[in-house]
C-alpha cells in the first residue's frame, strides 16, 4: 500500500503527503469542516518550514530528496552522511527561524495598518473550543500567527531528537566532542523528554503529546543507530559479506519456477539478462506479486535493473544506494563481472554484533 502521495515539486524537492495527513485532514472534515481552514494553514506552514531546512541544506551541498508531511511535522528525506556539525546548526534553526519572522512579519503588518485580524493567545483557543466566534479574516491571520509561533518555538526549544532542538543540541556538542558521542548524550535527553511527555500525556490525556512522545523516542533511537552504523560499518570489508550463491534465469521464467529453483539452489537471489544488461530480482520482490498470479509472472516483469556496487564501496554507501532504491539486495560488481549479491539483513546482523562489541 503507497503510504505518500507526492503533491508538487519546488527547487527540486518532492513535497509529498503521507497517509496519516490525509487520514487527519478526513477526521476533521468529519467532525468540524470549520477546522479544515486551520488545518490547510498548517500544511502550509509546516511544507515553508521544512522547506528552510532543506534550502539551507542544499546551500551547504546536503542532497535533499523529498519533503513528507505528518500530522505533527514534516520529514526532510537528506543525505544525513553529508552533515558536519555547522552546516546541521545552520539548517535545524533555519526552519523555526522562519515560522518565527513570519509571526514578526504579520504582527507589524497588523500594527502598522491599525487592522483588527489579531486574536490573543487565549482567545484564539476559544475560537478553537468554539466559544469564540470570530471574523474569517481574525481566523485566518491569529490561526496563522499562532501555527508558526508553535511551530517554531516547540521545534526549536525542546532539546530532542529528531525535532530542531534537539539537532541543534546534538551540533552544538559535536563541536566539543565526537558525532556519535553527541549523538548519545542528545538521545539520552530526549529519551527523558520523551519519558517526561509520555507520563503528562497519560495525566493529561492528551493524545497529540503522546504520539509526539512515541515520534521522539523512536526517532531518536533510529538516530543514534544511524550514527554508529556510520562510524561502526565506514571500515568493515563489503567483500567480507557477498554471497555468492545466486541464479541466473531467463527473464520469461514464470515466477512459480523461479521460486521452485531458489529453493533448490538454497538462494534468495535471481539475475536475469535483458539486452546487455543484469537485472534482480529477489525474494522481497516476488512476495509482493499474489501467489495466484506466480504462474501467469514472469521474472521480466518485476525484475529490476540496479546499478551493481563494488567490494572496494564502503558498507553505509552501499545502505544509502539500498535506501534510495527501496531494495534489501543489491549486486556486487567484480573485475571479471559480477562477483555476488549483499543483502541489507546480512549488513544489519554485522552492525549488531559490532554495537554489541562497543557498548
Amino acid at each position: 500500500m503507497q503510504s505518500n502521495w507526492k503533491l508538487f515539486s519546488i527547487f527540486g524537492i518532492d513535497i509529498e503527503l503521507h497517509i496519516t495527513f490525509i487520514l487527519f485532514i478526513l477526521l476533521f472534515v468529519f467532525l468540524d469542516v470549520d477546522f479544515l481552514l486551520i488545518l490547510l494553514l498548517l500544511f502550509t506552514s509546516i511544507t515553508l518550514h521544512e522547506l528552510s531546512h532543506s534550502l539551507v541544506a542544499k546551500h551547504n551541498g546536503i542532497k535533499v530528496k523529498r519533503i513528507v508531511l505528518l500530522p505533527i511535522g514534516g520529514m526532510a528525506a537528506m543525505d544525513e552522511a553529508q552533515l558536519k556539525p555547522y552546516p546541521e546548526f545552520k539548517m535545524a534553526i533555519a526552519g523555526p527561524l522562519f515560522n518565527y519572522v513570519l509571526c514578526i512579519a504579520i504582527a507589524l503588518a497588523v500594527q502598522a495598518l491599525n487592522l483588527p485580524f489579531m486574536v490573543s493567545w487565549s482567545d484564539w483557543n476559544l475560537v478553537l473550543e468554539g466559544t469564540l466566534s470570530v471574523p474569517l479574516a481574525t481566523l485566518l491571520v491569529s490561526s496563522t500567527f499562532w501555527l508558526n509561533w508553535l511551530l517554531g518555538t516547540f521545534n526549536l526549544f525542546l532539546p530532542a531528537i529528531p525535532l530542531d532542538g534537539g539537532r541543534v543540541f546534538r551540533s552544538a556538542l559535536a563541536m566539543v566532542t565526537d558525532y556519535v558521542n553527541a549523538t548519545r548524550i542528545a538521545t539520552t535527553v530526549s529519551t527523558v523528554i520523551s519519558l517526561f511527555l509520555f507520563l503528562y500525556s497519560l495525566i493529561t490525556f492528551n493524545i497529540i503529546l503522546l504520539i509526539i512522545a512515541v515520534f521522539v523516542y523512536f526517532g531518536a533511537v533510529s538516530e543514534l543507530d544511524y550514527a554508529l552504523s556510520n562510524k561502526l560499518l565506514a571500515h568493515f570489508p563489503l567483500s567480507k559479506l557477498i554471497r555468492k550463491r545466486y541464479l541466473v534465469l531467463p527473464p520469461e521464467t514464470k515466477l512459480d519456477t523461479a521460486l521452485a529453483e531458489m529453493i533448490a539452489s538454497h538462494t534468495l537471489v535471481i539475475f536475469t539478462k535483458t539486452g546487455k544488461s543484469m537485472e534482480l530480482v529477489s525474494l522481497y520482490d516476488i512476495r509482493r506479486v499474489p501467489k495466484s498470479k506466480w504462474k501467469a509472472t514472469p521474472l521480466s516483469s518485476i525484475a529490476r535493473k540496479l546499478r551493481p556496487v563494488r567490494p572496494s564501496d564502503p558498507i553505509p554507501k552501499v545502505l544509502r544506494l539500498m535506501a534510495k532504491s527501496g531494495v534489501e539486495a543489491l549486486p556486487v560488481r567484480g573485475k571479471r563481472g559480477l562477483a555476488g549479491v549483499i543483502f541489507r539483513d546480512d549488513i544489519s546482523h554485522v552492525f549488531e554484533v559490532l554495537k554489541m562489541s562497543n557498548t
